[in-house]
């Protein structure tokens, strides 16, 4: 396959998500839902980076997809949907740890369930027992480590190697030059590794 043909779907892809944004904008909810079922896997994913909790990185996607929705209005015909939709589901999903931390600040029996890694494994049924131990421990391993790094650095992990947004995505998700996007990568890299360490146990 020459190179042409093999970047053909992903520019198809891109055509029909300008036209199903395009239409979506006059008013098509069909054309909206059909971007929602496209991202919705990925927004709730990328809620989990934020809060912790599945029910409430499904909440906040929802009403993320909700309220960009209402603003398409405002969306400029011809830019790319995904970091203009991930930027409403960040300001929402920092919204929302906001108001949590300052819940817990006034209660002191606030529960602490929300911060227990809830990220789902896929459904890995016909793999061996033993495996399966294995995939279990090295996913709670990464979900350990990343409940350790800062929100600056979880967030572009999440971004960028649970979400596969690319450093383009990410700079108009968080709204910083390219340049921060791959230094903050590389620290954040070098952070979760080192935290591994402790989660993962060495070679005898």
């Amino acid at each position: 396959m020459s190179g042409d043909d093999a970047s053909r779907p992903a520019a198809l892809a891109v055509v029909d998500e300008i036209r199903l944004v395009s239409a979506a904008k006059r008013g098509d909810a069909a054309s909206f839902e059909a971007l929602v079922d496209r991202y919705l896997g990925k927004a709730i994913g990328v809620a989990m980076g934020y809060v912790r909790n599945r029910d409430d990185a499904a909440e906040l996607a929802q009403d993320a997809f909700f309220n960009a929705w209402r603003a398409l209005a405002g969306f400029r015909d011809g830019e790319p949907f995904a970091p203009w939709f991930f930027t409403i589901l960040r300001n929402a999903c920092l919204t929302f740890l906001e108001r949590r931390k300052k819940r817990r600040t006034i209660s002191i029996h606030a529960s602490h369930d929300d911060d227990a890694p809830a990220w789902d494994l896929p459904d890995e049924s016909a793999r061996r027992p033993e495996d399966l131990v294995d995939a279990k421990h090295a996913h709670e391993a990464f979900c350990a480590a990343l409940d350790n790094l800062t929100l600056a650095h979880r967030e572009i992990i999440v971004l960028r190697h649970v979400q596969d947004l690319d450093y383009a995505e990410i700079a108009a998700v968080l709204d910083i030059p390219i340049g921060t996007v791959m230094s903050r990568l590389f620290h954040a890299r070098r952070k979760l590794r080192d935290h591994l360490k402790a989660f993962v146990p060495s070679e005898p």
